[in-house]
């Protein structure tokens, strides 16, 4: 109780320097759990779109599929492998776009026999095409992959940037901590020397401190982690009402976020405390 009541007075001691510590943590983990959100998001939509991710080739008349069928199905890539008739694909396509039905009855057929492929791995989506393409009876082959390595590319370079964005605020807010505690400390030098005389252990003494930087630090985050659910929230449902199937993160994944969040700010509230304090009481 001792170390959580001086640490709540040593915060209003000075103001100054605990309002300018409290809001660079604030923009720091505001950004760290509104980003990690986003990534996590886009990493859920790359997965999607891998696991629905489908390759299509279509066969010439002539083809044997029955051979092409067993051929495919032993390679280590594939999961499944299926033929869809032309009839078929016709079908699909009138229950997609109603107005062709009346036109299916004046014109030939002209879809060909297609063979759809799921994959184990939807990373070699680009070998596995390149493969079809090399057989015989196949025409052509036709795969959604580009747009998700696009995606795995950007969301690549984007994690990589929040790293560096995101690490370099959270050293400013580590040391600004510091700076905010070297100055509390300074404030009681005399007090700190007399408890050291008269046999405080520095664990005792450095207690008020660590507590003011974690109330610093975990105040910060508390609403950096309340305004950037907000946040996410009203714009996770704003892109589901233009893309339905897009997929969003649900209540739990947001707690289980900004409570990793949370323990990252009384670490670096922590950490930041009792080293700054640690440097005055080697030098006492």
């Amino acid at each position: 109780m001792y170390a959580i009541r001086e640490g709540l007075r040593q915060l209003l001691r000075h103001p100054t320097a605990s309002l300018a510590t409290f809001f660079t943590a604030l923009v720091s983990f505001a950004l760290l759990y509104f980003l990690g959100l986003l990534l996590w998001n886009l990493e859920r939509v790359v997965d999607n779109l891998e696991r629905e991710l489908e390759v299509a080739a279509f066969l010439r008349k002539d083809a044997q599929v029955e051979t092409l069928l067993q051929a495919i199905q032993a390679w280590p890539e594939v999961g499944e492998v299926r033929l869809q008739s032309k009839e078929e694909a016709l079908a699909q396509l009138v229950l997609d776009y109603p107005y062709l039905a009346e036109a299916r009855d004046l014109v030939e057929n002209p879809l060909p026999d297609t063979l759809r492929l799921r994959l184990k791995t939807p990373e070699a989506v680009r070998a596995v095409a390149e493969r079809l393409k090399g057989l015989p009876g196949v025409e052509g082959v036709e795969y959604g992959g580009e747009l998700t390595e696009r995606l795995v590319q950007v969301l690549a370079g984007s994690r990589l940037a929040m790293v560096l964005l995101v690490g370099l605020l959270l050293l400013n807010t580590f040391f600004s901590v510091m700076g905010a505690i070297r100055l509390s400390v300074e404030s009681r030098k005399e007090a700190l020397a007399i408890m050291l005389l008269v046999g405080a252990t520095r664990r005792f003494i450095q207690g008020p401190f660590v507590m003011e930087g974690v109330f610093l630090t975990l105040g910060a985050g508390v609403v950096a982690v309340a305004l950037g659910g907000l946040l996410y929230r009203a714009l996770a449902q704003a892109l589901q009402g233009l893309l339905p199937f897009l997929p969003v993160l649900g209540p739990e994944d947001l707690w289980r976020t900004g409570g990793l969040v949370l323990l990252l700010a009384v670490v670096l509230g922590a950490g930041g405390a009792y080293m700054a304090s640690r440097v005055h009481l080697r030098e006492a």
